[in-house]
């Protein structure tokens, strides 16, 4: 059996049988063997190959069930249990001996609760060795990287090992030699023998550069930092170590023959971040939670995945001392998974506003980053063929930007045999007219597709649209799937007897309803012009570029005599010339621009005799009414932060989503996290509390949270 068959059975086993204490001797006890070959076999993967074909995540999940096996069935466990001793972590060609030290791994925990039981399983042994004071914790960045014994011997470096199952190594000294930052002699008269613990560390950008290279020779890429690593220390050929640009960081000492060397020793470590020291493990849990740590983590071009919580005072880490296979005196923190696998259940194919058809794949849900995944766009038949994507695949994800999940690579040792590529359709998913295929895409180009319609009506009643919170997308399958409206501008049909009366007749459509909808269809008629251009949903046209553009046109008409209309706003949008005199718009936004406006004019004329705003002078981004004062936000408020950002912006103030040194005014409301230092450092003026923002802006006094779809009563926040 394939080890990627063994691995899904034995993590359907696990989802079925979560209480262990009810499943029979029998069927535990062969499970607990197939646990162990299984986690073995991925042992070899992850040490020796640098390819694992599971991710961290599940890894732990399989370990932490063999662990829970043997707590209720002790007399089970086997000598050759990874819990015991890790098997299947050494290559064959490298030089083996025995480390002066174990090098154990830590235990995991990835919440809350399991930090807090950790502190109960500590005082309950301080206590048994009648030790009343409580350890005190401070917290690392914990880089995922080849653990490595590095020797020194009278001073001189003499050997490098890598941590292979914890007491045997592999002699990697030659490779580990070509690293630029290592210390081949230490500047101490000494003439003992000492041991480091350290890690081989490869940034981010390193990575990327070294993939593009792999890429264009069609070789396999590397999926992330860590595999590199142990990829390019593990050659036979140091060359390729030396070209890697690889790192060393050293943190910890292994073993001295003299203690009185430590002293001197720990002036040479390397220390990781320290975030936090404190005696409260609720302290430091909220440390742990708040997501500002994890952020400002992955600003760096080294990859962190965890955290590590150490015991400071070193006689109660003698005390507590350690199990057979983790040190209790620390314990790992794991952030939700940067990157899992997942396998693809199905695939769909979308059809978006523009026509462009874009697949995207159904997974099985999978918790990534503190989401949980369900759904992951395959963007185009290109990336499908790059990554060579098949139906039923196992795949590896990650959250680009900690927001869209994105396909890293497919785990092909986890395929299913006589598996199917991956096709373009030929037809429209939705109104099955014949696709257009332009470059790599692939296009509906019938205007009158509900699934373009539809798309292109949400885009138009969104929040930065035209903000018609109360046309939701469940409505406007119904207008459109019933035929009361065809393009956006049919939506102000509804203010109309007639189609009042066919919409009450579908469900869902009561009288709060209806004048709710009409209530905000008529104020929509006065929103700011640059709302009306994002809302067309011209390509390349954002709320930014819409303000730009708005702004531009409002300074060009300023105190002339024009009636502005959509003839006069036509002239000057479709002229190559005028729009590339606008900050951030180029070239092909100029081509998407024109074209629109060109293709468009008939809804673009409906659009103006339904009485929309076509004058751009009420931008809100007219430079005559800017107030050159900038601010920034940081905390949490009891009002949605764009509430306050758009009330500040109405008033001809500025946002900095981050603070610089232009910007003037810094408002907090509670748990400000890392923007008050820099605010502080800064210099800015700082506004920390309801009444002092009230009075300073006293114009926040008048937002209030409007009914939502649900149909909250009104809710006045200041």
């Amino acid at each position: 059996m394939k080890l990627s068959e063994q691995t899904k059975i034995l993590q359907n086993f696990i989802k079925e049988n979560k209480n262990i204490s009810q499943i029979s001797q029998i069927e535990i006890s062969k499970t607990y063997q197939d646990l162990i070959d299984c986690i073995v076999d991925h042992n070899h993967l992850y040490y020796i190959n640098s390819s694992p074909i599971i991710s961290d995540f599940e890894y732990d999940e399989l370990f932490d069930y063999l662990k829970k096996i043997e707590k209720y069935f002790p007399f089970l466990i086997s000598g050759n249990s990874p819990s015991q001793k890790l098997v299947n972590q050494i290559q064959e060609w490298f030089q083996k001996a025995e480390h002066t030290n174990p090098m154990l791994s830590l235990e995991n925990s990835y919440n809350a609760q399991d930090l807090l039981e950790r502190e109960e399983r500590l005082s309950k042994i301080l206590q048994k060795a009648e030790i009343l004071k409580k350890p005190t914790y401070y917290i690392e960045a914990k880089f995922d990287w080849l653990s490595i014994e590095l020797i020194y011997q009278d001073w001189v470096f003499q050997k490098a090992i890598t941590r292979g199952d914890g007491l045997v190594w592999e002699d990697v000294s030659e490779n580990v030699k070509t690293i630029k930052n290592l210390k081949k002699t230490l500047n101490w008269n000494i003439k003992w023998k000492i041991s480091f613990r350290w890690e081989i560390v490869i940034s981010k950008s390193e990575l990327n550069k070294i993939n593009k290279e792999r890429s264009v020779k069609w070789l396999q890429i590397y999926a992330n930092t860590r595999n590199l690593a142990s990829g390019s220390l593990k050659q036979l050929d140091p060359s390729i170590t030396a070209s890697r640009n690889l790192q060393c960081f050293v943190y910890e000492i292994l073993y001295s023959e003299q203690n009185e060397i430590f002293k001197i020793a720990e002036l040479w470590l390397a220390t990781y971040p320290e975030i936090l020291e404190s005696k409260n493990i609720n302290e430091i849990i909220k440390t742990c939670e708040n997501p500002e740590t994890k952020n400002n983590l992955e600003k760096k071009d080294i990859d962190f995945d965890w955290l590590v919580i150490k015991v400071k005072e070193e006689e109660l880490r003698k005390i507590i001392w350690s199990t057979n296979h983790h040190p209790r005196r620390a314990i790992a923190y794991k952030f939700p998974a940067q990157q899992v696998s997942t396998q693809i259940k199905s695939i769909e194919f979308q059809v978006w506003r523009s026509g462009i058809i874009t697949p995207v794949a159904n997974v099985e849900v999978v918790n990534l980053s503190g989401a949980n995944i369900s759904r992951v766009s395959l963007h185009n038949f290109d990336f499908i063929k790059e990554k060579d994507i098949h139906h039923k695949d196992f795949v590896r994800i990650q959250r680009s930007g900690e927001v869209i999940p994105y396909i890293v690579s497919t785990i092909v040792d986890r395929r299913e045999e006589n598996s199917k590529k991956i096709e373009p359709p030929t037809n429209c998913p939705s109104c099955k007219t014949n696709l257009t295929q332009i470059d790599i895409h692939y296009f509906c180009q019938n205007p009158n597709c509900p699934a373009q319609t539809k798309e292109k009506i949400i885009r138009f009643v969104s929040k930065d649209c035209m903000d018609i919170e109360w046309i939701w997308d469940s409505i406007v399958d119904i207008l459109v799937e019933n035929n009361v409206i065809k393009n956006v501008a049919d939506l102000y049909k509804l203010l109309d007897f007639e189609t009042e009366r066919i919409v009450r007749r579908f469900p869902g459509f009561a009288d709060k309803k209806i004048s709710e909808i009409k209530k905000q269809l008529e104020e929509s008629k006065n929103k700011e012009f640059w709302r009306l251009l994002n809302a067309l949903g011209i390509p390349w046209i954002w709320k930014k570029t819409a303000k730009d553009l708005s702004s531009a046109l409002n300074d060009l008409f300023k105190g002339k005599q024009e009636n502005i209309n959509l003839n006069l706003i036509s002239k000057y949008i479709t002229d190559p010339e005028f729009l590339s005199s606008i900050y951030w718009i180029w070239e092909k936004i100029i081509q998407w621009i024109i074209n629109y406006w060109n293709k468009n004019k008939s809804l673009l004329e409906q659009l103006e005799k339904i009485w929309l705003n076509f004058s751009p002078n009420t931008s809100i981004f007219s430079k005559e009414n800017w107030v050159l004062e900038t601010f920034s936000i940081t905390g949490s408020f009891d009002i949605p932060r764009p509430k306050i950002i758009e009330e500040m912006e109405k008033n001809w103030y500025i946002f900095d989503s981050n603070p610089n040194k232009n910007t003037k005014y810094m408002l907090i409301w509670s748990k400000p996290w890392n923007k008050l230092a820099k605010a502080e450092e800064l210099e800015l003026e700082i506004i920390n509390s309801r009444e002092e923002i009230t009075k300073k802006f006293p114009f926040l006094l008048e937002i209030k949270i409007e009914k939502t779809k649900s149909g909250p009563e009104q809710v006045w926040l200041f």
